[in-house]
């Protein structure tokens, strides 16, 4: 494009902007980590809580649990809001439940969590 006979170049960075902000929160995520911090979050936080796989053993009833909460069990966007306002103690049903990873868990350590969880509620 030309704005007064220049070529427009901020174009380019303006497309980039708008594809890293429809990438959302879940862009970078790691499921092997995410997997790890479920089964072992005590060990890999090297905090003094519990491991989540302790309460949340059995898939299938905690993919129910995010549906019954108005998640999408599939979806690691969804399941990281979840996530996210569970700790937070805003999720109704779940007010303190998580209060015990509140400033222990990451912004990445959430991502890897909820890129595990959607892709094991997957199959």
């Amino acid at each position: 494009m030309h704005m007064n006979g220049l070529i427009d170049r901020r174009r380019p960075l303006r497309v980039l902007l708008v594809l890293a902000l429809m990438a959302g929160p879940v862009s970078a995520q790691d499921i092997a980590r995410g997997a790890k911090l479920f089964t072992e979050t005590r060990v890999v936080t090297g905090r003094a809580v519990g491991n989540c796989i302790a309460c949340h053993a059995d898939l299938e009833t905690l993919r129910e649990m995010i549906r019954n909460r108005g998640g999408r069990a599939d979806d690691a966007r969804s399941v990281h809001n979840l996530l996210d306002r569970s700790i937070a103690g805003a999720q109704p049903g779940a007010a303190n439940a998580k209060a015990q990873y509140r400033g222990v868990l990451t912004p990445q350590d959430l991502r890897d969590l909820a890129a595990y969880l959607a892709r094991a509620a997957r199959g």
